[in-house]
């Protein structure tokens, strides 16, 4: 049962990605903006962010979270089921999924509906630790 209470957090995400979807309701952003900013905005950030923490984390007397996931929310929208998804969010997903395919990581993609009736999704990328210590393919 809905408590159509968001979270913060969960505030947070429907504001941002629906900033995104008023901008190509505007016209001053198209989806493929959209799918690119997911990209490098959301996922690339997040996987730099984490590869940094984790060469902070091999030097000795430093970091010691040795955290090899990222979690990246890619968008979230109000909803009672993943149908209800919006086709905008759909197509940023695929896009991502593609990139990360291209890159060789290894992820997850996790579809959640909340208590309070939000869709999100995520993915968690996972081996950055392995991903950062391959040399070219």
């Amino acid at each position: 049962m809905a408590t159509n209470t968001p979270t913060a957090e969960e505030r947070r995400w429907l504001d941002v990605w629906n900033d995104k979807r008023n901008q190509v309701a505007a016209g001053t952003m198209t989806a493929d903006d959209v799918c690119a900013w997911a990209w490098k905005n959301r996922v690339l950030n997040a996987i730099s962010v984490t590869i940094q923490r984790i060469k902070r984390s091999d030097r000795p007397g430093r970091d010691p979270r040795r955290t090899d996931n990222t979690w990246v929310t890619v968008a979230a929208e109000l909803g009672e089921k993943k149908e209800d998804i919006s086709p905008l969010a759909v197509q940023a997903l695929d896009y991502v999924v593609k990139r990360l395919q291209e890159r060789g990581h290894v992820f997850d993609v996790d579809w959640m509906v909340t208590s309070s009736g939000v869709i999100v999704i995520s993915i968690n990328v996972k081996a950055l630790r392995a991903f950062q210590n391959r040399g070219p393919a």
